[in-house]
């Protein structure tokens, strides 16, 4: 489920911590869910309200922390993993997102922004479960409101996402 059932699709959402706890709350307790598997929680980057309320209200079976490798994001990442790790939160490990681009027509991949994913990696001591390239691909199956496992399944693009869904299911089912 996404917020954006919940609000004018043309409209912002303009939530402080407590109002946006408040939705979480509804949707975990006051939703008649089936069967769950698995409830991934996309937050925004950082270190704020929102993730705090998280850990004290939800049993959180771990966090996999997102960001691309340049310095500042790194930062932000690094202090949401001791965040996470000073609250008891199992890291289940670090995604490289769109630092990467594969050439549409020779397949050479090309790094844009370094390898500082991979040494925060091993400087936090967590893995690095993925690499999820800036693919055009994957951004037209989503701006079309299909993911690029469902819209592309055989792709190389989408088998990213389903070896990084993997590495999380391997992680929660230890």
């Amino acid at each position: 489920m996404s917020m954006g059932f919940l609000v004018d699709e043309k409209s912002p959402v303009i939530w402080r911590g407590l109002m946006v706890m408040s939705a979480m709350e509804k949707l975990l307790r006051q939703v008649a869910w089936d069967a769950v598997d698995y409830l991934v929680v996309d937050t925004p980057p950082g270190t704020g309200d929102t993730h705090l309320s998280l850990v004290q209200n939800l049993p959180l079976a771990g966090v996999v922390l997102v960001t691309t490798p340049q310095a500042a994001a790194l930062e932000v990442a690094r202090r949401g993993a001791i965040m996470f790790q000073r609250l008891k939160v199992p890291i289940i490990g670090l995604v490289q997102n769109m630092n990467t681009i594969v050439c549409p027509k020779c397949q050479h991949s090309v790094s844009l922004h370094g390898n500082g994913t991979e040494a925060l990696a091993s400087e936090l001591g967590i893995d690095l479960l993925q690499d999820i390239p800036l693919d055009t691909a994957i951004t037209e199956t989503t701006d079309h409101g299909k993911p690029i496992v469902i819209a592309l399944p055989n792709s190389s693009q989408a088998y990213a996402y389903k070896k990084l869904a993997e590495k999380v299911v391997a992680f929660l089912q230890k």
